[in-house]
């Protein structure tokens, strides 16, 4: 290399690496971004790239840790108007981004992203919930962030961060204690291949992401060989898609049951949330399945299941009354907290875990 391609090279191009793929990221998702994209974003030979990060995700976990750092430093030095008025103005500034919480950090490796989700939760935690118990904080602070990140599922206009901090404070002023732990029975499961195969699809996808996971690991972790898998689903796609259209056509039923045994709107809408929670709380992997690989559904189920989602959170919406767009955006808030709360462990082994879900979704909304 010439002295005067040395001088050419910019100072902050790990800067600039970081900016680009955080967009890519938020926009398209890891799993569609490789190195080139990233490298193709910043003006550069792919090459270079490898001069700052061994790989994508280590990208990932620079691009993950420097969002975070921001978010923290909004908490630290809040200025007159408050730490969560400080964490909601830093989120709206750059709303989309909280998709990087939402959907991307299974991506990363477990000890890392543990690390770096603990930094903004034990943050959060002396804010929201000063003086509780640990998992009384710490479920009030994933509540918090449920409703603060929900700005990134949606396109509902924002015109007032104050708003979005009531929900926050709503959030914050949830149950104050954790119900005590409780033994689950085990109970019974389906026996046929075709069930335990997609239930043990579920719980991978949930837990490694859809592109983590192959054919070979679902059949290793049922017990059978590749090939029986086959016999049942056409691919790793197919099995997605049945897992999405099976919990969006169980919400679809139980909502129909809710409104056809409601008296009116309110009536309606708390038991709908109740009905939600218990759904998010017994089955959290599946909603982690909803929530972050939808987008890795092919058409034309993509599109079907976004047109149904949409009608469902649109019920929600109408029964809830007020303007639409903030109706929207307070709905969105409430389901966001629920999903995040009911896959905290502390939630699956406590008594009466769905009404304590259900608790925080009606305080969210400022139901009775």
């Amino acid at each position: 290399m010439t002295a005067r391609q040395a001088r050419t090279r910019p100072a902050n191009r790990r800067e600039l690496i970081v900016t680009a793929a955080t967009r890519l990221f938020v926009d398209d998702g890891y799993a569609a971004v490789s190195m080139a994209r990233i490298a193709g974003a910043v003006g550069v030979q792919p090459s270079a790239l490898y001069r700052h990060f061994t790989n994508k995700q280590s990208v990932l976990c620079e691009v993950f840790a420097e969002y975070v750092r921001t978010l923290c430093a909004a908490l630290d030095d809040p200025g007159p108007a408050g730490p969560l008025r400080a964490l909601a103005e830093r989120i709206l500034a750059d709303r989309f981004a909280g998709r990087l919480w939402i959907r991307e950090y299974r991506h990363l490796p477990r000890a890392t992203a543990d690390e770096i989700r603990e930094t903004l939760l034990t943050r959060l935690d002396a804010v929201v919930a000063p003086g509780c118990p640990g998992p009384s904080a710490r479920v009030c602070s994933t509540a918090v962030l449920g409703v603060l990140f929900s700005v990134a599922t949606h396109h509902a206009e924002i015109t007032d961060p104050a708003a979005l901090v009531s929900l926050a404070e709503r959030a914050a002023a949830g149950p104050p204690e954790v119900p005590p732990a409780a033994p689950r029975p085990a109970g019974l499961t389906r026996v046929g291949n075709r069930e335990l195969i997609l239930a043990t699809a579920g719980d991978l996808f949930a837990d490694r992401t859809y592109e983590g996971v192959g054919i070979d690991d679902i059949a290793e972790a049922v017990g059978v060989a590749p090939s029986s898998i086959y016999n049942h689903f056409s691919g790793k796609a197919e099995l997605l898609a049945v897992l999405l259209h099976r919990g969006n056509g169980y919400l679809q039923v139980t909502l129909d049951d809710v409104l056809r045994n409601s008296a009116d709107a309110s009536a309606a809408l708390t038991a709908v949330v109740s009905s939600y929670a218990g759904f998010a709380v017994r089955h959290p992997g599946l909603v982690q399945v909803i929530v972050a690989e939808s987008g890795a559904l092919e058409a034309p189920d993509a599109a079907l299941l976004r047109s149904a989602q949409r009608d469902y959170v649109g019920e929600w919406v109408r029964l809830y009354s007020g303007d639409p767009a903030e109706s929207r955006v307070t709905v969105i808030a409430a389901i966001t907290a629920i999903n995040d709360v009911a896959r905290l462990p502390e939630i699956s082994r406590c008594e009466r875990g769905e009404r304590f879900v259900a608790g925080y979704g009606r305080r969210i909304l400022a139901l009775p």
